[in-house]
């Protein structure tokens, strides 16, 4: 069987309890290359991996912007398919992703991507819909979404907040260019865990990053501001039909704006103490 011409790469880190899985479907899937780009794991995530691929890589703690970057940069094949450590591919996700895209005017492409666990909490099962809502509109996703290696390399990831937003960010500046983003019929499954406090953790920090991509692209850019987010959430509820959602989105939305606050305040803080340094010297 050809393999077909892609390189997958799989950003990971300590996570050993979803990465098998992970690899043992995308190898049933057939690709050119794969490739694992650790974040220093201390748990057995390169071990596992070393049984699937020896194209494993470590981003010497830079961040996911890093390491997925480094991965395309490594990269031999005209088309990546990053696939995130916690998603499970069906066979003959990547051939029908490719034949989609290579017939489309589509920058990337992605598969459609459902829940491959039982719930064991409201945040969990609520965090899923969220995902399963913004997965059938036509947005950039890097759970399981194939790109041209020419375009990644062109455009990039932005690196300096560590993988946080680094997604958005891209998918802004390739709309801006007039790029458009498909979703495929082939299907993934997703295997993400989550709590009450690894939601607040991480909202917390995409809220407290949002200033600086709105001081990069300028406050009438609403996809960076929480509050506006959140409306846009509430809004999408009440259309679909949702309302058991609402609670988790009043939580992202409070989160997401703290964390916004103090990232305002950490940008101000930035800003004066370059200036001191600049008329200082």
């Amino acid at each position: 069987m050809e393999k077909p011409p892609i390189s997958v790469i799989i950003v990971a880190k300590n996570a050993e309890s979803t990465i098998e899985k992970c690899l043992d479907s995308v190898r049933r899937n057939n690709p050119a290359e794969v490739i694992v780009v650790d974040g220093n794991s201390t748990d057995k995530t390169v071990e596992i991996a070393g049984k699937y691929t020896d194209r494993i890589y470590s981003d010497e703690g830079r961040g996911k912007s890093y390491a997925r970057q480094l991965g395309v940069e490594q990269a031999r094949q005209e088309y990546i398919t990053y696939v995130d450590t916690d998603v499970v591919l069906t066979e003959g996700a990547l051939t029908t992703m490719l034949a989609e895209f290579q017939s489309s005017g589509y920058v990337s492409i992605r598969a459609q991507v459902s829940p491959g666990i039982k719930h064991l909490n409201y945040w969990e099962w609520a965090q899923h819909q969220h995902h399963q809502l913004r997965h059938i509109e036509h947005h950039i996703g890097t759970a399981a979404c194939l790109f041209r290696r020419d375009i990644l390399l062109k455009y990039g990831f932005e690196l300096s907040y560590g993988g946080c937003l680094d997604d958005q960010d891209l998918e802004f500046r390739l709309r801006r260019e007039g790029y458009k983003f498909g979703i495929s019929s082939a299907l993934a499954y997703h295997q993400e865990r989550a709590s009450l406090q690894s939601l607040i953790k991480q909202r917390f920090l995409y809220g407290r990053v949002a200033p600086y991509y709105i001081w990069k692209y300028g406050p009438w850019h609403a996809g960076f501001w929480p509050p506006g987010v959140t409306l846009y959430w509430f809004a999408i509820c009440l259309i679909k039909g949702k309302p058991k959602l609402i609670p988790y989105f009043i939580l992202d939305g409070i989160v997401q704006t703290a964390g916004m606050m103090k990232g305002f305040f950490e940008l101000v803080s930035e800003v004066l103490r370059r200036r001191r340094q600049k008329y200082a010297g």
